[in-house]
């Protein structure tokens, strides 16, 4: 054993110091030293001549051989995400790990880029999956989809249909192909107040199609009215309960519509409410966006549909989250991270389509303190 003598002795230095020396017997970061970590696991802890293992045997194998490497705590585990991340090592759902993935197959990862609009479109980008170096993508609305289906031209679509099938093949016979994926649209509800003769009415409109029901008593409005033309309503509160149904897709809305002659947004204390935008609400600067962070978790709010973007032009990193519901110090954590490649002074701005508040009275305070103008339409409770 060699060490600093001007140093105080340190035991647990000194015993990783010689076990992390030639011959090597522990490696202290798995990620970096994964390469040959991998080639033992597979030599010493599978059985032999086996390509799949029960990851419990592995376990009880690498307390016991004397050639495997010795690792951190849970570096084992970790040795099994980085092996299954990188595609080397397949975790088979149910307790077996195999060390000789089967051949992926073509598929599509489809990302919905924007929310439905007032005609129901949506713009997708569709990304070929295990599909060699020039891959075709065939595509069919609200149909079945073959190799001899149009093809993309480029993987930005934009379509207003249900459903769309996507199939994707390998020309270059690399990989087989595999099942075609489906993307689901949303059905959009919307309302339309009207005022004649004193008389109030209510028009629903669904986007890209569908059949309306509603109900004016609070219940559920799956079992309401069938919608068949405008709905005239009182000149009190009213709740206007709607759902949509188009081949087996759904949605529901609730719109509040205020006594006749008061003013501005109603909101509810007590209950719970989400902020809404189908667009995307912007917060435009860096001070906005650490400030919404900041109220959002002393109020415990989560967020939907995030687009985060820091810097400009082509030099930028933009992160976006889908319809899941995050809180604010994942969203922090995401941003530091991003932040390490950026000075201090580089813009940030953050936009969200939902955000979910315990209560009225936060969602109200949130909207307050971000200079956030609330609109009908703009919060769901």
């Amino acid at each position: 054993m060699t060490r600093d003598a001007t140093k105080p002795f340190n035991g647990e230095e000194q015993i990783e110091k010689t076990l992390t020396s030639d011959p090597l017997k522990l490696y202290l970061d798995v990620a970096k030293d994964f390469d040959p970590i991998r080639d033992k696991a597979q030599d010493l802890l599978w059985p032999e001549n086996q390509d799949d293992a029960r990851w419990s045997d592995v376990a009880d194998r690498y307390a016991e051989q004397a050639g495997m490497p010795w690792l951190p705590p849970k570096g084992l585990d970790t040795l099994r995400s980085v092996a299954c991340n990188r595609g080397l090592w397949e975790d088979l759902g149910n307790g077996y790990v195999t060390k000789k993935p089967k051949k992926k197959r073509t598929s599509a990862q489809v990302i919905a880029e924007s929310e439905p609009d007032d005609e129901g479109k949506v713009r997708l980008r569709v990304n070929p999956q295990n599909a060699g170096p020039l891959p075709h993508i065939h595509y069919a609305e609200d149909a079945p989809v073959s190799d001899s289906s149009p093809q993309l031209k480029d993987q930005a679509y934009t379509t207003a249909a249900l459903r769309v099938n996507f199939l994707v093949c390998d020309p270059s016979g690399q990989y087989e192909t595999g099942d075609p994926v489906t993307w689901a649209n949303k059905l959009v509800l919307r309302n339309l107040l009207t005022e004649k003769d004193g008389e109030r009415s209510v028009e629903l409109l669904v986007a890209p199609k569908g059949a309306i029901r509603y109900t004016l008593d609070g219940s559920e409005p799956r079992d309401g009215s069938a919608y068949e033309g405008p709905i005239s309503i009182c000149d009190a509160d009213v709740m206007l309960r709607a759902f949509a149904e188009a081949d087996k897709i759904e949605t529901k809305a609730e719109f509040h519509f205020p006594a006749k002659g008061k003013k501005g947004l109603q909101i509810d204390q007590v209950k719970p409410g989400r902020l809404v935008s189908r667009t995307g609400r912007k917060l435009d600067s860096r001070g906005k966006t650490f400030e919404a962070l900041k109220q959002a978790a002393e109020k415990g709010a989560t967020f939907e549909g995030i687009v985060l973007t820091v810097g400009q032009g082509s030099q930028m990193i933009a992160v976006q989250v889908g319809e899941i519901a995050v809180d604010a110090a994942f969203i922090e954590a995401l941003l530091t991270k991003v932040l390490e490649k950026f000075t201090s002074d580089t813009p940030i701005t953050m936009t969200f389509r939902k955000g979910h508040f315990a209560s009225g009275h936060d969602l109200k305070d949130f909207a307050i303190r971000l200079g956030i103008e609330l609109q009908p339409g703009d919060v769901e409770q």
